[in-house]
């Protein structure tokens, strides 16, 4: 009996107690999820543009213009066109939602006029027509825009207003009235109305060139 006992309580710890639950298996250990990371998508604006402008008052005048994109909001931009006495300059643009396809932007350049010599010009002013002999002198301008740029694809377009504050002085020079006298001021205020300056009404068209 001695050695049957010991047998029995040798068995009995390798028997499961029915009133003690089974143990839980250990929880497994939840994957580590990378945080999600949208795709690259392409911008709407390439880095390198090529321009052309068209209208009044524009600081390249009716001329061609190269950007860059600095940024996904900012270009630099340079451009040359005719105007009186051809136009030279550099600006830049700052797009508030470059992210769409319609964006407001606000924009600075710095223009340089020209010289254009002897012009003749014939006025009527109240019941007589004066005639004036005038020049313009290079002249630097500072143009304040802002406008909507639509870029739907390859083929964008730029309108804009705007107004340029002239930084060296009246270009303006009469050199001769014709025997007329001193220029009326209705002569004074539509020359100089032709000159670098005031107000601006542009629309251009503008074409992405290379990766975007």
């Amino acid at each position: 009996m001695t050695a049957f006992g010991a047998a029995a309580q040798t068995e009995l710890p390798s028997r499961p107690d029915p009133t003690v639950p089974p143990a839980r298996p250990a929880p497994a250990a939840a994957p580590v999820m990378a945080p999600y990371k949208a795709p690259t998508l392409p911008g709407l604006y390439s880095t390198n543009t090529l321009g052309i402008e068209l209208g009044w008052g524009a600081p390249y005048g009716w001329g061609v213009q190269y950007a860059y994109l600095v940024t996904p909001h900012l270009d630099v931009n340079a451009g040359l066109g005719l105007g009186l006495g051809g136009k030279i300059g550099v600006g830049a643009r700052y797009y508030l939602r470059p992210d769409r396809r319609v964006t407001p932007y606000f924009g600075a350049a710095l223009a340089r006029t020209g010289r254009i010599e002897n012009v003749d010009m014939s006025l009527v002013v109240g019941a007589r027509e004066e005639k004036a002999n005038f020049s313009f002198r290079p002249s630097g301008v500072l143009h304040l825009r802002g406008g909507l740029r639509w870029q739907p694809g390859t083929v964008g377009l730029l309108g804009t207003l705007g107004y340029g504050a002239r930084i060296t002085g009246d270009p303006v020079v009469f050199n001769d009235t014709y025997s007329y006298g001193t220029p009326s001021q209705e002569m004074v205020n539509f020359v100089r109305a032709l000159s670098a300056g005031g107000l601006e009404v542009s629309v251009g068209v503008f074409f992405n060139l290379g990766r975007y």
